[in-house]
């Protein structure tokens, strides 16, 4: 009676664990929680992708809210070699209405916070480190390449707040030379497009941002992957110029001829 009691006692909890699978499907392998902040951008289309050295996955997709907070939530478990990354396109900011050319970017890499910010900062800093892997918004590379460029993001930006990150606000790259300050410019031109401070401010951006190659972007990702590549473009102002350069070489003993560069 005993052997009985033990058997029946299993059975129960067998079948409370298939009932409870039922139930409750398994948790989310990843889960990501965020805001686009492009002037509260509601109504965005936020996708999280998977890079890796083929074409980038998609492993989720949802719309922000009127606040441009967002929910992420994938079963598929990155392998260790993938860099995870959220394109943020459309929406509307402020009272403006819907705005195609907001396109903006966050490379979060192999294990992302658990919230996570979408601005003009986290797509100038995702777009200088990842440039040499992005065709757009698709990015691909070499496992190594992506981990050390998704790696160097938070030296730029905050992932979770979206603001400045730890490396940036040094010394050296905050008051010793115009790096922190070139970083803020970048991005607030941006900004005047995401949020149409005017209504040629995307055309005014798409303008300068046009590359010796003659091609004009067509969203604020394309611009700044324009001029991250090419800074000195044919149409780009001195000014330009000089703030893109600072970025891409903070180290003044490296690139002592660009110090002359002033904003």
């Amino acid at each position: 009676m005993i052997e009985i009691g033990k058997a029946s006692r299993a059975a129960v909890l067998a079948m409370c664990g298939l009932f409870f699978w039922a139930c409750n499907p398994a948790a989310a392998d990843v889960r990501i929680e965020g805001q686009v902040q492009a002037g509260g951008a509601a109504n965005s289309t936020v996708t999280l992708w998977a890079a890796s050295a083929g074409e980038p996955r998609q492993l989720a997709q949802v719309k922000s809210g009127s606040d441009g907070r967002f929910l992420l939530l994938s079963q598929e478990t990155p392998g260790t070699d993938v860099s995870l990354y959220l394109v943020a396109k459309g929406g509307q900011a402020k009272s403006n209405g819907d705005n195609l050319a907001i396109a903006l970017l966050t490379v979060l890499g192999n294990t992302p916070p658990a919230k996570v910010v979408i601005n003009e900062m986290t797509t100038v800093a995702s777009a200088w480190t990842n440039a040499q892997f992005l065709d757009g918004t698709a990015l691909k590379g070499y496992a190594l390449g992506l981990r050390v460029a998704a790696g160097n993001v938070p030296n730029f930006v905050d992932l979770e707040t979206g603001g400045y990150g730890v490396m940036i606000q040094d010394g050296f790259n905050s008051t010793q030379t115009p790096t922190m300050a070139n970083f803020a410019t970048l991005s607030s031109v941006l900004a005047g497009c995401t949020t149409r401070v005017r209504a040629d401010a995307c055309d005014s951006l798409f303008a300068a941002a046009t590359g010796r190659d003659g091609n004009t972007p067509t969203d604020t990702l394309k611009a700044a992957l324009s001029i991250a590549r090419d800074p000195g473009g044919s149409s780009r102002s001195a000014s330009l110029r000089c703030w893109t350069h600072s970025i891409q070489c903070p180290r003044a003993s490296i690139c002592a001829q660009r110090r002359s560069c002033l904003i």
